[in-house]
């Protein structure tokens, strides 16, 4: 690892033409006392990122790292991160910001960075992410609701990332990210990594969260984003859940404390509670341990709970029209 490179910047980019100029501004324009380097993949665009990727690399020699693989990776199930930035990093911390993202502010990675080197003993540091709502559906507004600069917990973790923080906010020791748990890879067999990053950053050290927006996530920002890929459809969300359970489970072995233990065990529960609801399976609802969940639903959830185990057979009707069945 170099020592002079604080900061190493990961940067994924797939037909991000529309974008990718803005998040590469970001990035470029970071003012720092210190030397950063930015690793960008573009994975085999075929709308003219990869231009705007060269474009950038050629500007800014001594900053951007640009790799561009003969195959795309995704589609390989060859994870970026572990097959190509981690390898060439060399910088003491990480930062993330994928090509349909951008930072806002300019002494973002000098804030993380001053608030990590004068506490060492803290694993990472996030901060608040402004939500971009690209379908012009909703009016942009903050991630996290909570006010004031605290450290992040598992109660805020575990529920799920959006709870916690978003990606962009990210900054990170190297070592802890490059030598991820076994649970990082049952993830990532069901296509997600933020959400174990997250539990193994809390797991080894504080998580400190500055309360300023500094970043914004787009949504829906193309077909190949992640809120484009679950969102109203069933079988990606049934995929997706299954593998929060399945995470949850392997994580589970790693702990010790009883109460952290009884959190797990109940995100475990809500996780099959949500994904038998989602398949249909609305009589198991009513069973332990998601009897107890169920009653805490609001009343409107538990009549169409009883409506629908009192007539299966429209309720079977109702989800083929929907599509949400075969």
């Amino acid at each position: 690892m170099s020592e002079k490179i604080m900061v190493s910047v990961m940067c994924t980019a797939f037909n991000h033409k529309e974008y990718i100029r803005e998040a590469l501004e970001g990035m470029v324009n970071q003012q720092t006392d210190f030397d950063y380097e930015i690793l960008i993949n573009d994975d085999v665009s075929t709308d003219g990122t990869a231009d705007i990727v060269r474009e950038y690399a050629e500007k800014y020699p001594a900053k951007v790292r640009a790799f561009f693989p003969e195959n795309n990776l995704y589609s390989q199930n060859i994870d970026v991160y572990y097959h190509t930035f981690f390898p060439n990093a060399r910088g003491k911390y990480v930062a993330f910001c994928e090509g349909d993202d951008y930072w806002t502010d300019m002494t973002k990675l000098q804030q993380q960075v001053d608030f990590l080197e004068s506490h060492p003993e803290y694993s990472a540091c996030v901060h608040n992410t402004e939500l971009f709502y690209c379908a012009g559906n909703h009016e942009n507004e903050p991630l996290i609701k909570r006010e004031g600069e605290r450290d992040v917990e598992f109660e805020d973790i575990l529920p799920g990332m959006n709870n916690a923080w978003h990606t962009s906010s990210l900054m990170a020791k190297t070592e802890l990210l490059k030598n991820p748990p076994d649970y990082y890879y049952v993830a990532c067999d069901y296509g997600f990594g933020d959400y174990p990053y997250g539990i193994w950053l809390r797991q080894n050290g504080p998580v400190h969260f500055i309360d300023r927006c500094m970043s914004v996530y787009r949504l829906n920002s193309n077909e190949a984003s992640w809120s484009s890929g679950v969102d109203y459809a069933t079988d990606k969300l049934v995929r997706f859940i299954t593998g929060v359970v399945e995470m949850l489970k392997c994580f589970r072995h790693h702990v010790q404390d009883e109460k952290l233990l009884q959190l797990v065990d109940r995100y475990i529960n809500e996780g099959m509670f949500q994904l038998l609801y989602t398949q249909g399976r609305d009589r198991e609802l009513r069973k332990p341990p998601y009897r107890d969940i169920l009653k805490n639903k609001p009343l409107e959830f538990r009549i169409k709970n009883l409506i629908k185990c009192a007539f299966p057979g429209l309720h079977k009707m109702y989800r083929k029209h929907r599509g949400y069945e075969e």
